[in-house]
């Protein structure tokens, strides 16, 4: 599996980032901390070492926070009162950044801070809700609240959105991560209006889990954000929530990415819990391709072992065997070629793709099998680094100069030994043009005998 590490306070420098670029080139910068003068001086470092870097750029969300900017002391029983001040004068207001969403008048608790501090509903009104705490906490700055099965309002969502993406498209940045996405419509606006960007919608709400279907199929890739899933959906849904949204991701043949306490015991040792070497085993065994680590390499001091030890953890032969995800096949009958591909086995696969759509495909059948690509998309190459299987990227400026055959065959030709490897034979697929239900345009299978005297 990949790594994705966040570049925080505690590793935007040059010596850590150098580190980390040993091990992996995913980065994640979190939209929600540090102003545009941070992002753009983080992006340009980690540029410099590492000019093939992968960077994600997560978007603040819709989800409501506190916006104090001091630590509140809370205390078991106290009633507090969150958004605009519609509540009795006495009690504790903390105001909100953005408006709530529309919840049930049955809504019977919420949490703050991803589940981690509960209240139970005492009032709900238009623009606030006041809750009894169910036990004593500090409150720090800027904690999201969460209130179960909630709905967020999808035109405003998507103008958040919208406003943030203009102020740093101008940023070399590769991928946005969109938080709370609910529809797959949201993820097809957003990809009309920034083509140029690979769209990663985060699901982490019930009405995200609900239209996963949907949002798989649009989106190009899925992060699972088991944090804000856990609060919103409850934590006794929250593992049938993951199983469902990984194996949905798996049947488009999409990356998937597991975030959230990864390995959030190493801020403060060097050792993970059995918990969490668990977790990492379960995340592998339902098809995660990459394992994205938050606060552990953002704010934690100990984010180069962490890195070195999650690195270790993947490369390690004993664990090959579990890391196997979940097959499903794709929902559609009229697969033809793709159908095929899965009874093929022992040998090496080479597709030639424009636009990227046989890679989906191709993945949703084959989802371990490692793939060398001939293509000419910058867009395609970007996204083919989120996939946990291994590609062999051939880059061909003009795929329109010479026939199919010709471009495979001086491809296959010109890098024998790495294309072929050990398999005595490499499956070529090309797919020019992609409608419903379309089947690849030409298969081939190409012997390493054939090319013993070229």
């Amino acid at each position: 599996m990949q790594i994705l590490v966040t570049i925080g306070p505690a590793s935007l420098s040059a010596k850590t980032i150098s580190h980390f670029s040993k091990k992996t080139n995913l980065f994640r910068l979190n939209g929600s901390h540090g102003d545009l003068t941070w992002h753009q001086d983080a992006i340009a470092l980690i540029r410099s070492i590492c000019p093939k870097a992968f960077i994600l750029m997560d978007i603040p969300g819709i989800k409501p926070r506190t916006d104090n900017t001091e630590v509140i002391n809370i205390t078991k029983d106290q009633i507090v009162s969150f958004g605009k001040s519609e509540y009795k004068p006495d009690i504790l207001h903390v105001n909100l950044t953005k408006q709530l969403p529309n919840f049930a008048s049955s809504l019977k608790n919420f949490s703050l801070n991803d589940g981690q501090f509960i209240f139970d509903v005492v009032k709900t009104f238009n623009k606030s809700i006041v809750g009894r705490s169910r036990e004593s906490f500090n409150l720090l700055p800027k904690k999201g609240i969460n209130l179960p099965g909630s709905i967020y309002d999808e035109q405003v969502q998507l103008e958040i959105y919208s406003d943030f993406i203009e102020k740093i498209k101008a940023l070399e940045i590769d991928a946005l991560g969109i938080s709370f996405i609910q529809t797959g419509t949201a993820i097809l606006q957003l990809k009309q209006r920034y083509p140029e960007f690979i769209h990663i919608a985060k699901v982490e709400n019930s009405e995200g889990w609900r239209n996963v279907y949907d949002i798989a199929a649009c989106a190009d890739a899925i992060m699972i954000d088991r944090g804000d899933l856990a609060a919103e959906v409850h934590f006794n849904s929250l593992y049938q929530a993951v199983i469902e949204i990984a194996s949905t991701t798996k049947i488009f043949g999409k990356p998937l990415i597991m975030a959230t306490e990864n390995l959030e015991t190493m801020i403060d040792r060097e050792t993970p819990s059995k918990s969490e070497v668990m977790a990492l085993g379960h995340s592998a065994s339902i098809g995660a391709d990459c394992i994205m680590l938050s606060e552990e390499t953002a704010l934690s001091e100990n984010g180069k072992i962490i890195v070195d030890w999650l690195d270790n953890f993947f490369s390690d032969d004993t664990n090959v065997n579990f890391m196997q995800p979940i097959k499903k096949s794709q929902p559609n009958t009229n697969l033809s070629i793709w159908d095929t591909l899965a009874n093929i086995s022992d040998t090496k696969f080479l597709i030639m793709s424009k636009s990227g759509y046989a890679i989906s495909k191709f993945f949703s059948v084959l989802p371990n099998q490692s793939l060398c690509l001939i293509t000419n998309n910058n867009y395609l190459v970007k996204l083919v680094q989120l996939y946990r299987s291994d590609i062999q990227l051939f880059i061909i400026d003009d795929l329109d100069s010479s026939s199919t055959t010709d471009i495979i065959w001086n491809t296959i030709k010109t890098n024998k030994l790495s294309v072929f490897g050990d398999s005595d034979n490499v499956v070529s697929i090309h797919v020019s043009k992609y409608v419903a239900h379309s089947r690849a345009n030409a298969i081939s299978i190409y012997h390493k005998s054939d090319f013993d005297d070229l």
